[in-house]
């Protein structure tokens, strides 16, 4: 990622604006529409449907839709939904929620597969979903987030605030200070306990500030006790890149006590939050580490992933990591282009991945090269080079590229990747047993996609809206949440 976001481009426009629905690009794909499908294009931007995004899959593409069906999260899932749910095209159940009860008065105890079904009743679906615009702060807006328990949710990007919202009534609940804002708030996250918010810009900073009094405390990433090896290290890493250190995005450990952040840099940084010190920096890329998140589990914080510029997510181990030992315990090929970020499922086996090439992929952990074998390997040139701050996708109307290496379980196209570090994540455990994942989209949309299948199931769209950076469905009810460029905050919810 640059100091300055990338302009973007619509699937179905080429304006950023969306005001054209028929463009030169969309005459063409227009025609290759049945009439029922052509009727439903102007309603896009109503979200009362959804028009399917139009790609061709590559053989290893097709060859990852008939693996997937035998690999652990299939069977996972299987076990938790009936072959009529899995086999269904949208989020949302037809079956009322007074069947459901009764079938459960009437046969006893529910099994797993009847609840999640019970739960799929509430979620929202292309018939009862309404949108709610709880906020218009002017201003682009790059993170969101619920707290734990789902009770607020926060706001956070090119202002001077973090905004926080009750989510029983999606009233303000308080502001919290941001300081030496450069360009953006990058990253912003609750703290394990909910009681802090964590931040980053692009500094060689991260705060942590406290919800009840604002008080803020300032880790320093780049300093460290000179005469150490860990001080030479930085003092050189630290005149090498000065004046360009910036955080991109950083991830908290289960108990919140050390972090890792990705850096402008090339580099990753282990900080430990309760001594307050760098624990390590390890130039562990060739360009901008983007995404960075740990992999191994809920109740685990030692092994993390992290996605660059460079096109490659590399597996880290903390214990083994130091400045004088900066190999990555594996390496996964697969993506064309640079990563945007990088998201865990929290079971220790798998994680997602968003990148400019325009797809998101989800991996297996045991999956990967290790460093020796990838260094042996033929080295990928990217497809194409094009600048995403001001550029349309150059492969928009061509075959889709495959890396020849390519590692990952699965690969998702439909959503559009263009002028920032758009996000990925899967569905909450609570209410879909993380059988979808969604994304933000430079077309200002929401894609959700079957994680099995990968087809797109649903897209929320209100309006054509500046590019949706950050999403977040709740963890426990049924309700999506997105924040945009244009400074909307959008809450979409079942309607009743």
């Amino acid at each position: 990622m640059n100091l300055m976001e990338e302009n973007g481009m619509n699937h179905l426009s080429d304006s950023d604006t969306g005001d054209s629905l028929h463009d030169a690009t969309d005459q063409d794909m227009y025609g290759t529409l049945s009439p029922v499908e052509q009727s439903q294009i102007s309603h896009v931007f109503r979200g009362e449907t959804y028009l399917p995004m139009m790609f061709a899959r590559t053989e290893n593409e097709r060859q990852q839709q008939a693996l997937i069906k035998n690999s652990r999260i299939a069977q996972q899932i299987r076990s938790h939904f009936r072959s009529d749910l899995l086999e269904r095209k949208g989020i949302g159940c037809r079956q009322t929620l007074c069947n459901s009860i009764a079938s459960r008065e009437q046969f006893g105890e529910l099994t797993r597969a009847q609840l999640y079904k019970m739960q799929e009743t509430l979620m929202l679906s292309q018939d009862n979903k309404v949108c709610r615009l709880i906020g218009d702060l002017s201003d682009r807006l790059y993170c969101g987030g619920f707290s734990s328990d789902g009770s607020q949710f926060l706001v956070a990007g090119q202002r001077d605030d973090i905004t926080l919202y009750k989510t029983s009534n999606w009233e303000l609940d308080c502001s919290l200070p941001v300081r030496e804002v450069r360009w953006t708030v990058t990253d912003a996250k609750y703290a394990s306990d909910d009681r802090f918010i964590l931040y980053s810009t692009i500094t060689s900073k991260i705060r942590m500030i406290s919800i009840e009094s604002s008080t803020e405390k300032i880790f320093f990433l780049h300093e460290a006790n000179s005469n150490s090896e860990l001080g030479r290290q930085t003092d050189r890493y630290r005149r090498f890149h000065q004046g360009r250190f910036g955080v991109w995005s950083f991830d908290l450990n289960s108990t919140g006590t050390q972090l890792v952040a990705g850096t402008s840099t090339n580099g990753i940084v282990l900080y430990d939050i309760e001594s307050e010190r760098a624990l390590c920096h390890v130039e562990g890329h060739t360009d901008d580490v983007n995404g960075i998140a740990f992999v191994d589990g809920q109740f685990h914080s030692n092994v993390f992933v992290s996605g660059s510029d460079d096109s490659l997510i590399k597996l880290w181990d903390r214990r083994l990591l130091s400045g004088a030992n900066a190999k990555p315990q594996g390496i996964f090929p697969g993506h064309t282009d640079g990563l945007t970020h990088l998201s865990s499922r929290d079971d220790g086996f798998y994680f997602l991945s968003n990148s400019k090439d325009q797809t998101c992929k989800l991996w297996d952990l045991r999956q990967s090269h290790t460093a020796e074998v990838h260094k042996q390997s033929l080295p990928f040139r990217k497809p194409y080079y094009w600048d995403y701050r001001y550029e349309n996708y150059p492969g928009r109307n061509n075959v889709p590229v495959s890396h020849p290496l390519d590692q990952s379980v699965m690969t998702y196209r439909g959503h559009s990747v263009m002028q920032t570090l758009i996000r990925c994540y899967f569905s909450p455990q609570w209410t879909t047993a993380q059988k979808y994942i969604y994304t933000g989209s430079a077309d200002g949309r929401i894609y959700v996609y079957d994680i099995i299948s990968g087809q797109l199931v649903d897209v929320f769209a209100m309006t054509t809206n500046g590019i949706t950076r950050d999403v977040r469905w709740h963890p426990y009810e049924p309700s999506i949440v997105s924040c945009d460029f244009y400074g909307k905050i959008s809450v979409w919810q079942r309607q009743c």
